[in-house]
């Protein structure tokens, strides 16, 4: 059977010695390597969003976004953008990586959801650009 390799998004973990929290961004899959070569990078192209989360310690633990304090006192400033680069220049990468035996029908059945549902997420887009033109000229 064929090997298929799975990659999870990239968390990028910088630790706060002061505070001892974790702060984190979620990044697409092997963007942080490209945007440490090339900075020039629009940050839209690597990170999910600028949601700047955090948790105690430097393993685990329950992370909700971080207060405009916590960023102040830990980054010297409430920049999404400023602390993102921050985050991406001087974190650690954790990411998943795994593989999978997978038969060939099992293959195409993916394939084949994975088709239909990229079609799906398209036409949902396409209808609520729509609706949302439509709505627009009430207002």
């Amino acid at each position: 059977m064929p090997l298929v390799t799975f990659k999870t998004p990239e968390r990028i973990c910088w630790n706060d010695q002061v505070s001892g929290s974790t702060f984190f961004v979620v990044a697409n899959s092997d963007t942080t390597s490209k945007w440490r070569a090339n900075p020039k990078l629009p940050l839209e192209e690597v990170v999910y969003s600028e949601d700047i989360l955090c948790f105690n310690g430097t393993g685990a633990g329950i992370c909700r976004v971080a207060s405009q304090e916590q960023l102040q006192a830990a980054f010297k400033t409430t920049e999404p953008s400023a602390i993102i680069k921050s985050i991406l220049s001087a974190g650690t990468v954790v990411m998943k990586e795994f593989e999978l035996e997978v038969d060939s029908q099992s293959t195409t059945a993916y394939n084949a959801a994975s088709s239909a549902a990229t079609v799906a997420t398209s036409a949902a887009t396409n209808a609520l650009e729509g609706v949302k033109g439509y709505l627009s000229s009430f207002w």
